[in-house]
């Protein structure tokens, strides 16, 4: 089985994921919270996703990457001292409506680095893999001090819409 992954909000609100434009009034500060993440790059918030005809605020975004795979990485690079405890979704890609939902590839910096296609057109074993161009990043991180984004230029899997959790495996990277 194929898998995406979504870190556990905290707190987590509810049974569902929800894209930060569907958040209710009640969702405040969770909105907040998550609008930080953004400090500094606030044009991504209103960038255009093709094929699924909205904005990045609308969806929901997954990495097929394994989190564990990505912090151990980090860790042998030198860019952060230990994998840390941090909760995820284990989330099966068949939980996905294939009609909402697309890969967004990015390779280098600049939206023309951008390509987006239907889930349903990827072969998502390659997916599950860190792209060169992540490893090329975080390499140009070493030394400098600067902690990275985790997720840089690995695909991001974009679903329009919220998702029902409730029955979702939680699995802990350490």
């Amino acid at each position: 089985m194929n898998f995406v992954y979504h870190n556990v909000p905290d707190p987590m609100v509810g049974t569902k994921l929800v894209p930060l434009n569907q958040m209710s009034d009640g969702m405040a500060d969770v909105k907040e919270f998550n609008l930080k993440k953004y400090e500094g790059r606030e044009e991504i918030l209103e960038r255009k996703v093709p094929l699924l005809n909205c904005s990045w605020n609308d969806v929901l975004q997954f990495t097929p990457v394994h989190p564990q795979k990505v912090f151990e990485l980090q860790v042998e690079m030198g860019l952060i001292p230990k994998v840390h405890d941090a909760k995820f979704f284990e989330i099966p890609i068949e939980s996905f409506d294939p009609d909402k939902t697309a890969v967004f590839f990015k390779t280098a910096p600049g939206e023309e680095n951008v390509t987006v296609k239907w889930l349903k057109d990827v072969d998502f074993k390659k997916l599950t893999e860190i792209p060169e161009a992540t490893i090329n990043y975080y390499k140009s991180l070493v030394g400098t001090g600067e902690l990275p984004f985790n997720y840089q230029f690995i695909p991001h899997i974009l679903h329009l819409g919220s998702l029902d959790i409730s029955k979702m495996k939680i699995i802990t990277t350490s």
